[in-house]
């Protein structure tokens, strides 16, 4: 075979979808620079703030997941069997090389569709449990890359299982700690905690930490930067003013190259998108896993870091009153325990596989002949 591939990377919705197909992209085309890179996204808003900018081509569908609400049930199945002639169509114009699903329901269509026609397809699975899309599309998937171990023994069925690691940008190592606390207008003789729920938000988080803000203040040798999710900053913002001097509210990170850069310590959810960065970078963190999924597979993510020593997990009971005294347990003690945070730092590093991204290009392409 010879002449570029081309790649067309199905999914979306959310950063912890897209972002392990922007990296993929970004390896593929470092391994070869004429590879062509498509991607067949949902209409959510996020898709067009991360892709759009990059200069690939971008095609948008309109697949919705399922609900469980039964009355609902009707217009998922008029969008499921449009998304499968949508995509049915769209493959067969552009005829890529191979189809890299990128989990959720707007992977669903496209990978499907592209068995049928026998081209080749992948599966990215970064969380530890397998979501509904992906259960069904990988046993037919020519291979399915993995985060985790104990994801493998969910597959049994599948041709070929690769616990790799979650692809991470690249963007996000070798940043300079200086230059991002400058960037973010933040002091760069202070250490930093971090606060996020991602690019979303997450209403009990970001309540809980304003609530905090005056107990915080008491740490004059920190600084919070506190990143709420797109439309929550100025509730925030007017939550904490007066009430510590250093907090630094900010809606949205596109250079979470620099949030990471300044982390000494994180308040976060437990994503499998959040935690491969913070292995992959050493960040020490208090994981407040998602409540609500139906498998609840943040909880068991940060129950892997916690096990080895890179975090402590604290139940988010979704009432930021009760989620106070929790938080209020563990957070001084790691903002004063210097030691303590460096060697949860190592142990997240020991658990990190920042080459991800890289294996998995190379395995795609040993498949294609390439």
């Amino acid at each position: 075979m010879s002449g570029p591939l081309t790649i067309l990377f199905a999914g979306g919705g959310t950063g912890g979808h897209l972002y392990p197909g922007v990296t993929l992209a970004e390896a593929f085309l470092d391994a070869e620079p004429r590879t062509g890179i498509v991607f067949f996204v949902t209409h959510r808003d996020i898709d067009r703030r991360v892709l759009e900018p990059r200069g690939w081509k971008v095609h948008y569908e309109a697949s919705r997941g399922l609900s469980l609400r039964p009355w609902t049930w009707p217009k998922f199945l008029l969008s499921y069997w449009a998304s499968r002639r949508h995509a049915r169509a769209f493959l067969g114009d552009l005829r890529p090389d191979a189809v890299v699903g990128l989990g959720g329901f707007g992977s669903y269509a496209a990978v499907r569709e592209a068995q049928g026609m026998g081209i080749p397809t992948f599966v990215l699975n970064p969380d530890l449990h397998v979501g509904r899309a992906n259960a069904r599309l990988a046993s037919r998937a020519d291979a399915v890359f993995c985060q985790f171990e104990d994801t493998i023994a969910q597959l049994r069925s599948c041709r070929r299982v690769e616990a790799v690691g979650c692809p991470i940008r690249r963007g996000l190592f070798g940043v300079d700690r200086s230059h991002a606390a400058r960037a973010l207008g933040l002091r760069d003789d202070l250490r930093t905690l971090v606060v996020t729920g991602g690019g979303l938000g997450a209403r009990s988080i970001n309540q809980t930490l304003a609530m905090l803000a005056p107990r915080l203040d008491q740490f004059d040798r920190w600084q919070v930067l506190h990143v709420t999710g797109q439309g929550n900053d100025d509730a925030i913002r007017r939550a904490v003013a007066g009430r510590h001097p250093r907090y630094y509210v900010r809606d949205y990170a596109d250079e979470m190259a620099l949030v990471y850069a300044v982390a000494d310590l994180m308040i976060c959810r437990a994503g499998a998108g959040t935690v491969a960065e913070l292995t992959a970078l050493g960040v020490p963190a208090v994981l407040m896993p998602y409540p609500f999924h139906r498998d609840r597979h943040q909880e068991d993510h940060a129950r892997i870091l916690e096990e080895v020593g890179a975090a402590v997990a604290v139940r988010d009971q979704a009432n930021p009153d009760r989620n106070i005294d929790g938080l209020w347990q563990v957070v001084p003690q790691l903002m004063e325990d210097d030691a303590r945070r460096e060697a949860m730092a190592d142990a997240a590093r020991r658990l990190g596989r920042p080459e991800a991204g890289k294996s998995i290009v190379s395995a795609i392409r040993v498949t294609l002949g390439r």
